[in-house]
């Protein structure tokens, strides 16, 4: 879309914002605060929830010496999760390299089903993912050290942080792993992810919180998306913190694409006698063949059935 003759446009990346009202960094490097679309919309986007998150490219229109956000520049991908009040996805990011799913060895206890089932949105948005396990100067569960096993099996990194202890060897090596990308972090109440960034970026100091005792989860401390710009000698490294969730929905995918959600079924999927298999219950299901000849882990199997029985119930 070329820019509106007569007007002075200028590109932006967003940083965060609440009730359509944003905080935006230009390319030229000025920030621009408070900033509100250019009518009650953005085009295309009239059926979304939150028509823009951190790390979205927009057009502003500074034509009077007031900002106003004009389009927003199509997205390369999206982190999202489901909304329960809204029934629909929402997206949390925009335009990432990288999302990091941070879990806990300690409190909240690791959940082997919220990683596969962000995992599942990753793969389907076509954003790399990894596994970062936060608080690992506290003992890991052997249920969650062979699931962690189970998905370096398949490809996805696993990194090992203990972002308030001194001299953390894994913040270093996150810190090396993304340099120069823009990096999400999804998570559990609780598990770290605002005390990581901050160890990834000495003198930050964004607002954590503790765990709550009665519930053994995290309380929310981070209430908005937001992003954090690093320059570095390998270019500008992006991190973005994201409210913690205790649920992770996948209601937004078909069983189907859920199925392709399992980066190790997609070499089956095509294999499968019947159309539409749910690779469940049909009769020569090249998923479940490749279950019993070990080519997928029985494990990652169950979680995907998990999933399946989920959407399915849900849809009767």
């Amino acid at each position: 879309m070329a820019p509106v003759p007569g007007k002075s446009t200028v590109t932006a990346t967003v940083l965060w914002g609440a009730n359509n009202i944003y905080s935006l960094r230009a390319d030229d490097g000025r920030v621009f605060e408070h900033v509100r679309l250019k009518g009650k919309t953005l085009p295309g986007t009239e059926e979304e929830h939150n028509p823009l998150a951190p790390g979205d490219v927009v057009e502003l229109d500074e034509t009077g010496g007031t900002a106003r956000i004009l389009r927003r520049v199509e997205r390369r991908n999206t982190v999202l999760r489901w909304n329960r009040t809204r029934h629909r996805m929402q997206a949390i990011a925009a335009n990432a390299d990288r999302l990091c799913i941070v879990a806990s060895a300690g409190t909240p206890v690791y959940r082997a089903a919220f990683v596969d089932r962000v995992l599942v949105m990753a793969e389907l948005e076509e954003i790399p993912a990894m596994i970062v396990v936060n608080k690992s100067d506290l003992p890991l569960s052997d249920d969650a050290t062979e699931h962690l096993e189970v998905l370096q099996s398949v490809g996805y990194a696993v990194v090992a942080t203990a972002a308030t202890v001194d001299d953390d060897t894994g913040v270093a090596t996150l810190t090396r792993m993304l340099s120069g990308q823009v990096s999400v972090f999804f998570g559990q109440s609780g598990v770290g992810k605002s005390s990581l960034i901050n160890a990834l970026v000495p003198g930050l100091d964004l607002a954590t919180g503790d765990v709550s005792r009665r519930y053994r989860r995290g309380r929310h401390t981070t209430t908005l998306a937001r992003q954090v710009l690093v320059h570095g000698e390998r270019g500008d490294t992006v991190y973005i913190d994201t409210p913690g969730v205790r649920e992770y929905d996948l209601f937004g995918y078909g069983v189907t694409e859920v199925a392709a959600g399992f980066r190790e079924f997609r070499a089956e999927l095509s294999d499968c006698a019947m159309p539409g298999c749910t690779h469940v219950h049909e009769p020569r299901c090249a998923v479940r063949a490749a279950v019993a000849a070990g080519r997928i882990h029985q494990r990652r199997y169950e979680a995907y059935c998990r999933v399946a029985q989920t959407l399915q119930g849900a849809g009767s």
